[in-house]
């Protein structure tokens, strides 16, 4: 048994175990294939063997996403899985502390994953950090402005997606927890599939958004779905003139689902708000997850005025480099981090709420009333001036 490098060589059984595992069985095809290893770093991928085949597997992407403002390099956790014959045998569990080694030689102090099942992941320190919220309606519902003069929407092919929406999706996604992607086929693979449409929003030359739509036909006659699946605007009349392009599908879709971004008040556009003719939905979204808390908290960045210090303790059992007290101090918007001796330690907590308040996904006013972390009560200012809340539920595929 031993953990080693994937590489090309073992394509075969690859696609034999991804394809049992994540598609049924089913007849993943050629291109599909070669779409998915086209993106894959073997540096990066992890396999668990037992008699020299592979048993279990662990892929990290590559990535960069916003925290807290900050572009930071991250980890994407994929392609988690495990032959049925040997499960329940901690495969997974090695090949998890492995893959922390790996991002932090990687410089990769943040990790994110879609998880099958929450509590899997709870286990080894991920937590849920951005929700996902989504309404669904009929285009006839929506509600505009009297006399309202959508700006100009183009469509643009995918190839040139990229180049026209990453600088739009940097600028807006600055304020959320977003990923961002370094080139074409990343993007593209992400976020520009088969039958997938992308639009960009102008005002005048000045592009203001994107989003990207799908059809989907469902069972019954004249029942389509109009998927908006990104949608990324830097102000309400930009929002409004996405609206505007979907209410003109009201002779062609039977409903439509857009996705939230973050504090949208959006009920005054749409004329009914009951059950049947508006639903709002929402699950848990990626789940995060601090992988080194003294690089990462180096990384960020504060308001130059902010003259602070504290200790932490931090309960790691994956990642032990994180469970040293240190100690934290700020000045001239720089973080520098110390270990620290010292015993009267100003906040302790576990790796998992730790990440939500560094993400700011939750305040430390949240944290300290259910509970998670143990403050004194008059450092809680001092702290949520450090960690205020973020809005995080920008959507972040990868």
């Amino acid at each position: 048994m031993t953990i080693k490098k994937l590489s090309k060589e073992y394509e075969e059984e690859l696609m034999d175990l991804w394809d049992y595992c994540f598609a049924g069985g089913g007849e993943t095809s050629e291109e599909d294939w070669k779409r998915w290893f086209s993106i894959l770093d073997f540096d990066n991928c992890l396999g668990f063997f037992i008699d020299g085949k592979i048993a279990s597997t662990y892929v990290i992407h590559s990535y960069k996403m916003f925290v807290r403002g900050v572009l930071m390099k991250m980890g994407g956790i994929g392609a988690v899985a495990t032959k049925p014959e040997f499960r329940k045998q901690r495969q997974i569990t090695e090949l998890t502390r492995e893959s922390f080694k790996v991002m932090r030689r990687n410089q990769e102090y943040i990790s994110v994953l879609y998880p099958f099942k929450f509590s899997f992941y709870r286990r080894y320190g991920y937590e849920n950090c951005a929700d996902f919220e989504w309404i669904i309606s009929s285009p006839k519902n929506i509600l505009l402005p009297k006399d309202f003069k959508p700006f100009k929407i183009e469509e643009i092919s995918q190839d040139e997606s990229f180049k026209i929406c990453m600088p739009i999706r940097e600028k807006i996604g600055s304020k959320f927890n977003l990923t961002i992607f370094d080139d074409l086929k990343f993007w593209k693979y992400h976020h520009a599939s088969k039958k997938t449409k992308v639009f960009v929003i102008k005002d005048e030359d000045e592009y203001i958004g994107y989003f990207t739509t799908r059809l989907e036909k469902r069972e019954g006659p004249w029942n389509v779905r109009l998927n908006m699946r990104n949608v990324i605007v830097d102000s309400e009349v930009a929002r409004l003139t996405v609206f505007d392009y979907i209410k003109k599908h009201t002779d062609q879709n039977k409903d439509f689902s857009y996705p939230l971004l973050g504090d949208e008040r959006i009920t005054d556009y749409f004329d009914d708000l009951w059950e049947g003719e508006f639903k709002y939905q929402m699950t848990g979204g990626p789940m995060f997850r601090v992988i080194d808390v003294k690089k990462a908290m180096e990384l960020l960045e504060f308001d130059q005025k902010l003259d602070i210090t504290f200790s932490m303790k931090i309960d790691d059992e994956y990642a032990p480099w994180n469970s040293e007290p240190i100690l934290v101090s700020i000045k001239n918007g720089k973080v520098k981090v110390t270990e620290t001796t010292d015993e009267n330690i100003d906040l302790t907590t576990e790796i998992k709420a730790f990440t939500q308040l560094f993400v700011g996904y939750r305040t430390i006013y949240d944290l300290q009333a259910i509970k998670k972390v143990k403050i004194k009560k008059k450092d809680l200012e001092k702290f949520d001036k450090v960690f205020p809340k973020r809005f995080t539920r920008l959507r972040t595929f990868f």
